[in-house]
């Protein structure tokens, strides 16, 4: 099973968007396009900034919060070797072991959505 490092994972969902994106837009080109030329002129603007301006337009930026489901607690029966290798394998990782079976958990689901095209 892939192990998820908290990096390497973007590639792949940026890249399974991308191909969702191809087989599923349904944008009319006119407006693809005014967003290209829209990307393009930003993507311009922000590189004419300089690293001062771009200083004071985060102190002047207010944070904001993204709502998201509350998590949902489970409850698993483990075997005993299992739950032993999981806590070692978290620990090298710096992890609390909850947060390496999430992490896994979350990866499967993703593999399974993909490989049965939900």
């Amino acid at each position: 099973m892939a192990m998820c490092d908290g990096i390497s994972h973007v590639g792949i969902h940026q890249k399974k968007l991308h191909e969702k994106d191809k087989r599923m837009s349904k944008l009319p080109k006119a407006i693809k396009d005014r967003l290209s030329k829209e990307a393009r002129d930003w993507d311009a603007a922000i590189a004419m900034e300089t690293p001062a301006e771009t200083e004071a337009l985060l102190k002047q930026s207010k944070p904001f919060k993204v709502s998201r489901p509350p998590r949902k607690s489970v409850s698993v029966r483990v075997d005993t070797f299992d739950l032993a290798m999981l806590k070692r394998l978290a620990r090298k990782k710096g992890l609390p072991p909850s947060q390496l079976m999430a992490m896994w958990l979350h990866e499967r689901i993703e593999k399974e959505k993909t490989e049965q095209d939900l």
